[in-house]
Formats: structure tokens, sequence, C-alpha cells
């Protein structure tokens, strides 16, 4: 009789646990076309990235506030900035250089203190094709998640 009350309640639990499935909604505002930019630093230290950019038409915009993108396996910020008198949301995706950071290995473990330990790599929330977007914003206390298609891509920049 333990053994079925024990089952009953795990199965309570395991069936009362939280969706990690994040869900799309409808694109709340009007929006023009989203296009992206690589980039590429003249030294192999600058790195490199993608910048991404998205008209935003619709007034709506202040009564939410844009917080992340997922693109192309990445996370970046969403900041807004005006261009030419016009609202866009920008995500600056950088990608890291190719050189490891320089780690002080001494007998000495007060000499290793500037050491950064190594970052936990998050798992990609959506699947996405590179022409698609999700941006991710806060809507009263609740996050939600929409999706951007047909993003176009501009010609490379390539700094010296």
């Amino acid at each position: 009789m333990k053994i079925f009350n024990y089952t009953i309640l795990a199965l309570a639990f395991s069936l009362s646990a939280c969706s990690s499935q994040k869900k799309l909604v409808e694109t709340p505002f009007e929006m023009g076309q989203a296009t992206c930019q690589s980039w590429a630093g003249g030294r192999p230290e600058a790195g490199s990235g993608i910048n991404l950019e998205i008209p935003l038409l619709s007034e709506k915009i202040g009564e939410m506030k844009m917080q992340r993108a997922f693109f192309r396996g990445m996370v970046a910020d969403v900041t807004l900035d005006s261009n030419e008198g016009k609202q866009v949301a920008k995500a600056s995706f950088k990608k890291q250089a190719s050189g490891k950071m320089d780690m002080v290995m001494h007998a000495d473990s007060k000499e290793e203190v500037g050491n950064q330990p190594p970052k936990k790599e998050e798992k990609f929330p959506f699947e996405l094709g590179n022409d698609q977007c999700v941006v991710s914003y806060l809507d009263g206390d609740t996050i939600k998640y929409f999706m951007i298609e047909g993003i176009k891509e501009k010609k490379p920049l390539i700094y010296k």
C-alpha cells in the first residue's frame, strides 16, 4: 500500500512540473523587413559577429520591453535605437575570437586569482532556420516569445 501511495505522489509531482518548451505568440506589433549583417574584425583577436536590425513600425512598442533575440544558435540582448527618425530594435551577436584566454598556472594559488572559470553552455531553446529569429519580450510580468521569418542578409562587413 505504501508503494502505491508513493507512486501516486510521484506521478502527481511529475505532472505538475513546469513546461520547459517556450510557447510562441503572434507578433504583437507591426514591423518592417528585418535584416542581418555579418562582420569580421581585421585581426584574429577582434573576433566576428552578426548584427540584427528589426525596423519597428508600430507605436505600441512603448508598452513592452524587448529582452533577448535568439538567432543562428546565439543569444543577444535587444536594444531600441532610433535610425532616421524611426525606431529600430538591434541585437549584436558576437562570436568568440579564435584565441583562448590567457590563464595563469602557478604553484602558489594566490597567483591564479585572475583566472576565469569556463562558461557553462546553455542549450539553445529553439529550432530555427537561417532566416528565422525569436525575440523575447516582457508583457506585464510574463515573458513572451514571437518569431520573425524571412530575415534578409546584407553584404558582410570586413574591417581592416
